[in-house]
């Protein structure tokens, strides 16, 4: 009985040792599982720490050792933005260009961009009509700018024979009310205004 007892008490022992023994490895698996994890995480956020700093830089203005902006770094910047944006308006041209075709395989008369094709007669027609009214508003505005000139080109001046020049000349009022008198050269010498 004793040996009996003894060999259960040995076999329970070895059981609740190997069940211990499992628990305590997958314990540590999980923790150098966890630990490797953590380290990705952390090399992780360290790389996309370095890349928002990258791109900081790249959008900071780029200074000389004086403090003052290098504009050779401004340029690459500039002909990254239209790059940008040349690829933009490309697509946007090729959408219209597209839609444009369409409507000028519709619509004769018209060039792929929409505008009018002057080799046909009605566009023709739609074309010199603008023009021909943008010819009349040109000469009504010359007409009216020879008229204000002609009127500028009759004033006579008069004379204030009330004042006289310092050599004793004849004082003459221009046509803004400036007054002024022909020296001995033949020039127009303004007389100041007094205080009133």
């Amino acid at each position: 009985m004793k040996k009996l007892f003894s060999l259960i008490a040995i076999l329970g022992l070895c059981v609740s040792l190997s069940m211990a023994q499992t628990p305590a490895v997958q314990a540590q698996k999980e923790t150098t599982k966890a630990k490797a994890d953590a380290k990705k995480a952390a090399a992780k956020v360290k790389a996309d720490a370095k890349k928002a700093e990258k791109k900081q830089a790249d959008a900071a203005v780029k200074l000389k050792k004086d403090g003052t902006p290098d504009k050779r770094y401004a340029a690459k910047e500039a002909v990254k933005e239209t790059a940008k944006e040349t690829k933009t308006t490309a697509k946007k041209t090729a959408a219209k260009g597209t839609a444009a075709a369409t409507a000028a395989t519709t619509v004769p008369g018209l060039k792929k961009d929409g505008t009018p094709d002057k080799r046909y007669t009605a566009a023709k027609e739609k074309a010199v009509a603008p023009a021909k009214a943008t010819k009349k508003e040109v000469t009504t505005v010359k007409k009216q700018t020879t008229t204000a000139a002609a009127s500028a080109k009759d004033y006579k001046p008069t004379i204030d024979r009330s004042l006289k020049g310092p050599n004793g000349e004849q004082i003459l009022t221009g046509p803004r009310g400036g007054k002024y008198y022909i020296n001995k050269n033949g020039n127009k010498t303004y007389i100041k205004r007094e205080a009133e």
